[in-house]
């Protein structure tokens, strides 16, 4: 496996309502995604993730079963994958979730790799994964990565570990867009292929 700078082959727009981010934000009930809330309130999660919620249950709805980034996620929603090399070594149950699916030596290999290159371009060998696993169960072939974007960008360290991650299976970036400018793309594309 060889790293060099990762660029998105794949992007899609995931519409959602600019009222739910703000009734989500205020934990309040009559947002839609209030039964499916982040159910981490601390850390990274303390603002309750909205994007990576409408986007899991984006790809819910399609009927894949996903798994977040987060080991720390009840009723085994979570993996690790190049990210918390403690947790990698000490067997944690999000990282052997993944062993199930690529096989043991396949991510000791991708984590060995992943490791040198994030520690020569970053300093470090924590962070690097990816947002959201979908998968349909018993379909191996339809299977990928989820990195979500609100209002960031791909990061470095992301950058150095996705083409590795990319060996295993695709990555497809999720952007969340407000559904008056979704709507606005997808009139102004209708528009210029007529």
């Amino acid at each position: 496996m060889r790293s060099h700078l990762w660029e998105a082959e794949r992007e899609i727009a995931v519409p959602y309502e600019p009222i739910q981010y703000d009734l989500y934000r205020a934990d309040d009930r009559t947002c839609c995604f209030h039964a499916v809330r982040w159910p981490l309130n601390a850390g990274r999660g303390k603002f309750g993730e909205f994007p990576l919620v409408v986007v899991r249950e984006h790809f819910r709805k399609l009927g894949y079963t996903v798994l977040a980034s987060e080991p720390r996620l009840p009723r085994k929603e979570g993996f690790i994958l190049v990210s918390y090399p403690g947790k990698r070594r000490a067997g944690d149950p999000a990282y052997r979730r993944m062993e199930a699916i690529f096989g043991a030596r396949v991510l000791a290999e991708l984590n060995e790799e992943a490791d040198i290159a994030k520690r020569e371009r970053t300093g470090n060998r924590g962070g690097g994964d990816p947002d959201l696993f979908a998968f349909r169960p018993g379909a191996p072939a339809d299977r990928f990565f989820v990195e979500v974007k609100h209002h960031d960008q791909i990061t470095e360290k992301q950058r150095v570990t996705f083409p590795l991650i990319e060996q295993l299976c695709p990555i497809i970036v999720a952007r969340l867009v407000p559904t008056a400018l979704a709507k606005r793309r997808r009139d102004g594309r209708s528009r210029a292929e007529h």
